[in-house]
């Protein structure tokens, strides 16, 4: 994997061990596009799916960006059975140009830079906690938890990522992040390996600490999207937030004051791409931005910041 090489690790604050645990990850020359064989699921897995979502669904209601209460109230995704590629798919096509690709684990950064720059989300079709993960995995042992496992699933990726592709301006953000993860890694600027991985895990930095684990400032102008008010100064934007319940439960309680497990964060683009993450616990901060359009300008005037030379 491009990011391996570490010559400019010393650069970043925040370094911890970054592991994937075991999981499988597919390139280029790995058979990784798959068909979601519907019929097949099994009402265990649709029962584990429907768990998932109705112990985060009022909490994630009260909680989350308008982005997403947007994106999930306009999309056929269930919320007591594994949702179908099929049904979802087209309605995003006509409204953001973005679609689902199948496919069957964990990509490597070229790949997912590659599949995003065409604007296609990589989805999964297995569930954490089910029979069917742990036959991917009966060769070793990994994390296979309701709150955590290190392979994203397809509650991650369609309950967590997918609602926000319906919103025009944050699909074309995503769609220019993998465009730039792709420009990055096919090194047209000549930079050679080393850089290639540093540029990269500044790039991957940036998109952990926004689409994956990211918050935004509570203005209140989404509460009558809401059953119940937001009522913290925070609202969830970030995917890996969203998908876990122990990671949202962890925001309102420290936005409460009734913990000091984690922080909030100003958002500084500069501070944030030199900043590493762990993989494998919750958060211990957390970058709120002011909107979504800052955020955004942020990006496009730093892409600079993308391109470090030595």
């Amino acid at each position: 994997m491009a990011i391996d090489n570490k010559k400019y690790d010393y650069l970043f604050s925040n370094l911890k061990t970054q592991t994937i645990e075991g999981i499988y990850i597919f390139g280029k020359d790995d058979q990784y596009l798959i068909n979601q064989n519907y019929s097949s699921i099994t009402n265990l897995e649709n029962q584990i799916w429907s768990d998932l979502y109705i112990n985060l669904e009022l909490v994630l209601d009260q909680y989350s960006s308008k982005e997403y209460l947007l994106g999930i109230k306009s999309l056929p995704i269930p919320r007591d059975r594994f949702p179908d590629f099929k049904a979802i798919s087209p309605i995003i096509k006509n409204s953001t140009g973005w679609s689902l690709l199948p496919v069957a684990g964990f990509l490597d950064e070229e790949l997912f830079f590659e599949i995003n720059a065409k604007k296609q989300f990589p989805v999964t079709d297995i569930i954490r906690k089910s029979p069917r993960f742990d036959k991917k995995y009966h060769d070793r042992t990994i994390k296979n938890e309701e709150g955590y496992t290190p392979e994203p699933d397809i509650f991650h990726d369609i309950q967590a990522h997918v609602p926000f592709l319906m919103n025009k301006e944050f699909a074309e953000f995503l769609a220019d992040v993998g465009r730039l993860g792709h420009e990055i890694i096919v090194d047209t600027r000549k930079l050679g390996p080393e850089l290639v991985a540093h540029n990269l895990k500044r790039l991957q930095n940036f998109a952990w600490w926004t689409y994956e684990f990211g918050v935004i400032k509570n203005n209140g102008n989404a509460d009558s999207y809401r059953r119940n008010n937001n009522d913290i100064d925070y609202e969830i934007y970030g995917a890996g937030i969203i998908s876990s319940c122990d990671e949202t439960n962890n925001i309102i309680q420290c936005a409460k004051g009734k913990s000091k497990r984690s922080k909030f964060l100003p958002f500084d683009i500069e501070e944030i791409i030199m900043t590493r993450y762990d993989f494998s616990n919750l958060q211990e901060r957390y970058y709120v931005i002011d909107s979504m359009e800052d955020m955004y300008k942020a990006y496009y005037k730093n892409k600079s910041l993308f391109f470090y030379e030595g």
